[in-house]
């Protein structure tokens, strides 16, 4: 059983839809309720919905609690819910504190609590689980933005929460997507997929980011620890824009 935070915007969709397509039960959560009932809907009878708003973290252990209610036991953690704005994207200088602190709170505070809920419930449990950070591939590239910021910060998270968590069984990695075909980007549904983000020269597709997903969480990713896979054409390794 896994459980997707930002399950029903589009990488977060597209990991549930192939978890689910290889036997697995997943809880799904966002912040909009219409949105997510119309996720869960699409997903079938092997998926459940619970509305999560990182922005406030005061009922965490109870939407913990029902998540894990959902199915009687969870043994995959995504981390896939993340915010940005295009200003903090772009503009270093005129920036807000407002819009950092909203970054900062749900990509790096909200991950990082989730995923310490999640861990205790694991360790408590004795479950060799799996979490998975959906990080960015700006994460590689100079931080001067709030986004890049909370990105290279996932990364760093990620190789420590596999070095706490690791004795446990319990094995943690990320994934760095690069500009990928979703609505975040304005895309949709037969949009043309070229773009200059990336020496290759196309956005990356959901189902290629699930795909890898999949394998992580899976034994055949056991011993892959602590690493964050970028799935980015380049882009933040050493094609920095």
């Amino acid at each position: 059983m896994a459980l997707i935070t930002g399950g029903s915007g589009g990488i977060g969709y597209a990991i549930a839809k192939s978890f689910i397509e290889s036997g697995c039960h997943v809880i799904i959560t966002g912040t909009n309720v219409e949105k997510l009932k119309s996720c869960v809907e699409k997903l079938g009878d092997n998926a459940k919905g619970i509305q999560l708003n990182l922005n406030d973290l005061s009922d965490l252990d109870k939407k913990v609690g029902e998540a894990v209610g959902c199915y009687g036991k969870i043994d995959i953690l995504v981390n896939s819910a993340g915010v940005h704005s295009v200003k903090s994207m772009t503009d270093f200088f005129n920036t807000t504190q407002e819009e950092f602190d909203k970054i900062m709170q749900v990509n790096l505070k909200g991950t990082y609590f989730v995923s310490q809920k999640i861990a205790m419930y694991f360790v408590e449990n004795k479950i060799k689980g799996h979490i998975l950070n959906i990080s960015s591939s700006t994460g590689g590239e100079p931080g001067w933005s709030a986004y890049r910021i909370s990105k290279q910060a996932i990364e760093n998270l990620t190789l420590g929460l596999a070095q706490k968590l690791s004795p446990y069984g319990i094995i943690v990695n990320g994934i760095a997507p690069g500009s990928t075909a979703t609505n975040l980007l304005n895309y949709k549904e037969g949009d043309s997929i070229a773009t200059g983000d990336n020496v290759i020269g196309r956005m990356v597709m959901p189902d290629e980011i699930a795909s890898y997903a999949k394998m992580l969480v899976s034994e055949l990713g056991n011993m892959v620890v602590g690493e964050t896979i970028y799935i980015s054409g380049g882009r933040g390794k050493f094609d920095i824009r």
